[in-house]
């Protein structure tokens, strides 16, 4: 099970995937300005974590996506035949 779906409709716009990046960033700055390190590294590790996956990774799994849904509908073609 992935933590982050990068093949949800709500991820295509690329400035969502943007979005998601940064918004825990721009937390893990303010707790580490605040002094709350535990909190930073949080959110820091959640930044990174979704910066692989939505802009890293984001067209090979989209690919694999569309390649396993291919293969399923061609597996569902040769069934019905």
């Amino acid at each position: 099970m992935k933590l982050l779906d990068p093949t949800h409709p709500f991820y295509k716009p690329f400035w969502v995937r943007i979005l998601t990046v940064v918004f825990p960033a721009v937390m893990a700055c303010i707790e580490a300005y605040n002094q709350s390190w535990v909190w930073a590294l949080l959110f820091l590790a959640v930044a990174g974590y979704a910066a692989y996956e939505l802009l890293i990774m984001y067209d090979r799994s989209i690919a694999e996506a569309e390649a396993k849904k291919a293969a399923a509908q061609a597996q569902r073609e040769g069934d019905e035949e």
